[in-house]
């Protein structure tokens, strides 16, 4: 079974799948966010398989660091390596989770060879922002159980 968790930004995505994998036998890799003064500064890759964790991204003006840019934040070339070797190792485990997938990834970038590997996975959740849903799906096109976020309440 293949699940999509998806919604817009910060509605508890990767928060919610973390929180899932703590009951459950998973690998692969979630990046959870990283806050400062209640304020989200980016965010850290885990490996769920044996729960090591790098810094993966952070905005512009806290990112000391250099890495691939986006319109918000800095992506760590170290914490993008250390989450695609989370996802290798966990291609062929029970449930691979992979998180998350998003412009860089649509732009044959980031994540996207070992996506590629991943999607012959029979069990996985993969999380992808909302509004790429849909070039996601043209991209991968598979059947999938989509689980759309609104928020934590």
């Amino acid at each position: 079974m293949k699940v999509i968790i998806t919604g817009g930004k910060n509605t508890g995505k990767s928060t919610f799948l973390y929180e899932l994998c703590q009951n459950c036998q998973c690998s692969g890799v979630i990046c959870l966010p990283v806050f400062e003064n209640g304020v989200k500064i980016g965010s850290d890759a885990i490996n769920l398989r044996n729960g090591k964790k790098k810094i993966f991204a952070r905005v512009k003006n806290k990112a000391n660091f250099e890495g691939i840019e986006t319109n918000e934040y800095i992506i760590s070339r170290e914490g993008m390596k250390h989450a695609i070797e989370a996802i290798e190792e966990g291609i062929g485990e029970n449930l691979l989770v992979i998180d998350e997938i998003g412009h860089i990834e649509m732009k044959n970038d980031g994540y996207y060879e070992v996506i590629k590997k991943a999607m012959q996975q029979e069990n996985m959740i993969v999380v992808v922002r909302k509004s790429i849903l849909n070039d996601f799906l043209k991209k991968f096109p598979e059947k999938y159980f989509i689980l759309e976020m609104n928020g934590i309440a």
